[in-house]
């Protein structure tokens, strides 16, 4: 009995041991996203759209929050998947949350060509509903390897080639951008809750004019990267609560002497 309790303790130290040793796949280690929130987004290459034009990252600033959608459009799943669970989600908003909003798919496939380009354009593009008065809100972007790579390697979006499956490994998240170019949030997941969406694109327009209910929400909420979803925080939540009671008793206090006053 003594013998069969040793062995089977050393069989799992060994088993243990082999475990530690053994090496982690190579699109676990290089596909994960390093969060750089605060960080301004490499902007100055240009990249090739759906119309085979010649466009510059920066002229799709200042007008409002973008969001980067980065995928390659040969993918056979997730990257679609991604794009249906965003579209969803945009979808649930208003056009008053969607005011100035653009996103932008970009291809990190320097395999892809404006044909590709454009059937995965064709594809998904009309999905989304219409806002800002026009259809130019939803842009679908190519370029070359190394551009795309410092693109990336900006905004922390790490991806993998695998050459036996001759497929991409790579995260699914949509990354948020101020109009001054700041990266602001990052959401993960192939589902978006509309909540968090109208969050996040309520955060990237921190250094534009924002309504008072917009600012009441941000103070309220904040981002729980556990829960990848914005929450309700207790303690500033109780704060306000706490300092409304107290306008409204002092508010009270005056006119309950206001009062007195009067009737003498």
């Amino acid at each position: 009995m003594l013998l069969n309790v040793i062995i089977s303790f050393f069989l799992l130290l060994f088993s243990f041991s082999i475990a530690a040793v053994e090496k982690i796949p190579d699109e676990f280690v290089n596909t994960s996203i390093i969060e750089k929130l605060g960080d301004s987004v490499l902007l100055d290459h240009e990249l090739t759209n759906s119309k085979g034009e010649l466009v510059n990252l920066s002229t799709y600033l200042n007008r409002g929050p973008v969001i980067l959608n980065f995928a390659y459009f040969t993918c056979p799943r997730l990257c679609h998947l991604i794009v249906d669970g965003m579209v969803k989600g945009l979808n649930s908003l208003s056009d008053k949350d969607l005011e100035n909003v653009q996103v932008l798919s970009i291809s990190f496939d320097n395999r892809d060509t404006l044909q590709t380009t454009q059937d995965f354009s064709k594809k998904h593009k009309s999905s989304l509903k219409s806002f800002n008065s026009n259809n130019d809100h939803w842009e679908f972007l190519f370029g070359s390897e190394d551009v795309v790579r410092q693109l990336a390697d900006s905004v922390g979006f790490r991806y993998y080639f695998n050459d036996k499956s001759n497929q991409y490994a790579h995260s699914s998240a949509l990354i948020f951008l101020s109009p001054s170019g700041l990266i602001t949030r990052y959401l993960y997941g192939i589902t978006f809750r509309p909540f968090d969406l109208t969050m996040s694109i309520t955060e990237s327009k921190k250094n534009n004019i924002i309504s008072t209910v917009e600012s009441l929400l941000l103070f309220c909420y904040n981002y729980d990267p556990n829960e990848q979803g914005y929450v309700l925080e207790a303690i500033k939540l109780m704060k306000l609560a706490g300092t409304v009671t107290i306008f409204m008793i002092v508010f009270l206090i005056y006119r309950l002497n206001k009062q007195k006053v009067l009737k003498k």
